[in-house]
């Protein structure tokens, strides 16, 4: 019988805290311009009481149909932003971070020791940081950590999960498009549990009913059916390499990333962890998709972590967790606990949080833009669209990719890469009156030669020009 506080559950505790703190006071998280069209959707949303269908934000597919399949997480952001301003945006985006922690370290802490348990934390947190945005797929992590929670402890315990954990995929197909690979998971494990179970029609006969369960719950949706292929036909789009977040991984940008696989893999070879055939091949081929597209990144660390913890802890000699049924917390730790996320908050809702100009939120330069050039047709650059429509321009185009669709995301790249031709027919089909793009963006330096255009506005983060008169502001 143990006796003594339980360590393991007070250093989890103790790195969640920590994390709730940074988290909840970086400016990191905004560094996206795709924050800033999820909170308008999410304010529209709010504002009307119904999903739109159809686009409102760009004038160049103004009422084109358009799925907005992470209603949830964006009204969720807007009403925080709402209610606490940009901190309150800060503190959802850190109690999500932390609510994935608290799930992946209470399921290690069955499973390793302490110090295995805090190294495999923060390992995690290490390939995480560069995803951590304040946007709705960080709010959709402690939705997949518990769900392969769910799935791991029905296949420990020999049965199918639980038809209530079916509210889990209804969320969360609400919530971000990562949805589609919880159903991925949930058809591995009901394979395996087949293939590993001496009486397979029973195994047969429950994985199918939560199967079932979980699929009518991921077309619950505004969407419906649509909703459900919808995540698969964004992922087949030729133009998805043009997209910062979508390109495969590079030694130069990822380093972080590749040296943590290493090392895990490495830490693997010599302690001879063997895993499950079906569960190695899961893994493989989310380290193909994580070397694919950056945005992959994430899925493998968080299936990683849980999938492997079994398997490494039977590797060792003499180290194990605090068991199946760990001591339960004293109430003084929790009070405690919350306590100082209480505090942290508070601190933070305190002190104002005010966004700066970056390459992804272009402030100063939005705040140039004269009255009357606002309300005409500007051509901008990709990571723009998000901030022009917040400030109520409506943009070129923006971080909807699926809605614009691969030839005008080719045409698009190709006019900020210099394409004087593909600019003027653009400029011609859209009267398009001014320009803002990135200081580095080949278009940029042609414009300044390009007779009946001028230079208006130059900062570190963005450029602008116009084309013909400009009215005095």
């Amino acid at each position: 019988m143990r006796s003594g506080l339980p360590a393991g559950l007070i250093a989890l505790l103790g790195l969640c805290l920590a994390l709730f703190g940074f988290l909840a006071f970086s400016r990191a998280p905004f560094n996206d311009g795709d924050t800033s069209w999820h909170l308008a959707a999410g304010a529209l949303i709010l504002d009307s009481g119904a999903v739109p269908q159809a686009d409102p934000f760009s004038f160049t597919f103004a009422g084109a149909p358009w799925t907005a399949h992470e209603w949830l997480a964006e009204v969720l952001m807007a009403g925080a932003l709402s209610l606490g301003g940009w901190a309150g945006l800060a503190l959802l985006n850190a109690a999500a971070v932390i609510a994935l922690f608290l799930i992946v370290g209470l399921e290690l802490r069955r499973r390793l020791a302490m110090p295995q348990m805090v190294a495999a934390l923060i390992l995690l947190f290490i390939v995480l940081t560069p995803s951590i945005l304040a946007r709705p797929h960080v709010l959709a992590w402690p939705l997949l950590a518990g769900w392969l929670v769910v799935l791991l402890r029905a296949r420990d315990a020999g049965r199918a999960p639980g038809l209530a954990a079916a509210l889990i995929m209804l969320v969360w197909a609400n919530l971000h498009g990562s949805f589609v690979f919880g159903l991925v998971l949930l058809a591995w494990f009901g394979l395996e549990a087949l293939v590993r179970t001496a009486d397979r029609r029973r195994a047969l006969i429950g994985w199918a009913l939560f199967a079932s369960a979980s699929l009518l719950a991921a077309i619950a949706t505004p969407h419906g059916l649509e909703g459900l292929l919808f995540p698969i036909q964004v992922s087949g789009m030729e133009s998805l390499p043009l997209i910062r977040e979508w390109r495969p991984v590079s030694f130069s940008e990822d380093l972080l990333f590749l040296a943590v696989l290493a090392g895990t893999l490495l830490v693997l070879v010599v302690r001879r962890v063997r895993v499950r055939p079906l569960r190695l091949v899961l893994l493989l081929l989310l380290v193909w998709l994580a070397l694919q597209h950056v945005r992959h990144q994430s899925v493998l660390a968080i299936v990683a972590v849980l999938v492997l913890a079994e398997p490494f802890a039977r590797s060792g000699e003499g180290e194990e967790g605090e068991g199946r049924r760990p001591r339960p917390a004293p109430p003084w730790l929790l009070v405690l606990f919350a306590a100082g996320l209480a505090a942290i908050a508070a601190g933070r809702l305190a002190a104002p949080l005010e966004r700066a100009s970056s390459a992804s939120n272009p402030l100063e330069a939005i705040a140039a833009v004269p009255a009357e050039l606002r309300r005409r047709p500007v051509l901008n650059s990709y990571g723009f669209g998000g901030p022009l429509i917040l400030a109520g321009i409506r943009p070129y185009i923006d971080g909807r990719a699926d809605m614009y669709g691969d030839a005008f995301l080719v045409e698009h790249q190709a006019i900020v890469n210099g394409d004087l031709a593909a600019f003027r027919r653009a400029v011609a089909r859209w009267d398009i009156g001014w320009t803002m793009l990135e200081p580095g963006a080949p278009l940029v330096v042609r414009l300044d030669g390009e007779r009946g255009w001028r230079r208006i506005h130059a900062d570190p983060w963005a450029v602008i020009h116009v084309r013909g008169a400009v009215a005095a502001e």
